[in-house]
């Protein structure tokens, strides 16, 4: 790491001049090359492979020595790899040359896998950040969402999801699915005992299907950054078609949002 000296930014009546020591000195991180590389002309210099590199795709499942299963784990990378890690499965090794995913193949390998990933058991799964709408990835993600049956919490953030009509989570009772793709409450799965919702930055554009909301025990609700926040009387309408809903996007329901009519100059609360 080196350090490089900057000038300060000029404004009206410090000439230029700054005391603060923070604009003084600004470290700058470096990364130097193997002496061995190439490094004429304007050939790119190959950097070794991390250590790490002979895990980029295995599961914690695949490990040789593992005594995890997926109920145990906070945030279980589950992503289906590229078919190239077939052809290298048994024969990654680590330091000492010993391999470290396990010898199963075929159905056995599948028998284990099903063990103890144990999504069944799962209480709270998180399976957020990892792009599992994919069409490359979806068939596994709605493997694993059809297997949570006791979850609590499923956190789905950030996974390019359209659709979930078609899965069930009987026992989830908050559910964070926000920055999706999800268009309308009629694509959302089928929660009877719901609670919490966050749906914050997806693509609800309609009050149509509320109604399955009606459904189940919501009493806190997040459409923030939804297109259907900026409809006319917003608030009053999402209060009126969910009568047992008490927080709306952060804010607690508002003697404004139970008029008995509802106002043709009606706002929106942006936050």
């Amino acid at each position: 790491m080196t350090n490089m000296t900057i000038d300060p930014p000029a404004y009206p009546g410090n000439n230029g001049k700054q005391t603060d020591s923070n604009w003084n000195t600004v470290p700058i991180i470096t990364v130097s090359s193997p002496k061995n590389a190439e490094q004429s002309g304007n050939k790119l210099v190959k950097l070794p492979k991390l250590p790490s590199e002979r895990f980029r795709y295995t599961l914690w499942h695949e490990l040789r020595s593992n005594d995890l299963k997926g109920s145990d784990l906070h945030f279980p990378r589950v992503r289906k790899a590229p078919e190239v890690k077939e052809k290298i499965f048994k024969k990654v090794q680590d330091d000492q040359g010993r391999k470290i995913h396990h010898g199963k193949m075929g159905q056995e390998r599948k028998a284990h896998q099903k063990q103890v990933e144990d999504w069944e058991n799962t209480k709270h799964a998180n399976l957020s950040f990892q792009d599992l709408h994919h069409d490359y990835q979806k068939e596994n993600h709605h493997r694993i969402m059809k297997r949570l049956i006791r979850a609590e919490t499923v956190q789905i953030r950030d996974d390019n999801i359209i659709n979930l009509s078609d899965i069930s989570f009987n026992c989830c009772r908050e559910l964070n699915a926000s920055k999706n793709f999800i268009t309308s409450f009629k694509k959302l799965p089928r929660c009877p005992v719901l609670e919490v919702l966050n749906l914050s930055d997806n693509s609800i554009n309609s009050f149509d299907s509320i109604s399955v909301l009606r459904k189940t025990r919501l009493e806190t609700l997040d459409l923030r950054r939804n297109p259907i926040c900026f409809m006319e009387n917003y608030r009053q309408r999402i209060f009126q078609a969910l009568p047992n809903l008490r927080v709306l996007d952060g804010v607690s329901r508002l003697p404004t949002d139970d008029g008995e009519g509802l106002s043709s100059t009606g706002g929106c609360i942006v936050m």
